[in-house]
């Protein structure tokens, strides 16, 4: 079994959630999904997860203060972020999400092997960790 089967992905958009959800699912990953970062503040709580997938841009708590909270408790789990964009489409904030604690990022739109090779690259580097 892979190292990481426990994925928590935060995203406000429903759509995302669901294909994201379904896509890993079929991969053969646990996931569970979060619309808020509040939610996914109040699961990490609750429950252990091998990785987060975090949108950055979200209203109320948005990713990057998200990704700021889980580290607070949540120092060694990977976290990828994700973003449409942001300040008229530019991916500026995932360079700032890795300075805060991201180990990846993901600009979307992504496929599916951007995706599955992004959750690899946090497998192979906690593993080597491990060894």
């Amino acid at each position: 079994m892979t190292p990481v089967s426990r994925i928590l992905i935060v995203d406000d958009e429903p759509a995302i959630l669901f294909l994201l959800g379904k896509l890993l699912s079929a991969e053969g990953y646990h996931v569970t999904t979060s619309s808020n970062g509040d939610d996914a503040i109040r699961l990490s709580r609750t429950y252990h997860f091998d990785l987060f997938i975090i949108d950055l841009i979200m209203p109320h708590k948005d990713g990057i203060e998200t990704i700021i909270s889980l580290r607070t408790k949540e120092k060694k789990t990977p976290i990828i972020a994700m973003s449409g964009g942001w300040n008229g489409g530019s991916n500026n904030c995932l360079p700032l999400a890795g300075k805060l604690g991201a180990c990846g990022t993901l600009a979307k739109p992504f496929d599916r092997t951007t995706l599955l090779a992004a959750i690899d690259e946090q497998v192979r580097k906690r593993h080597a960790k491990r060894s």
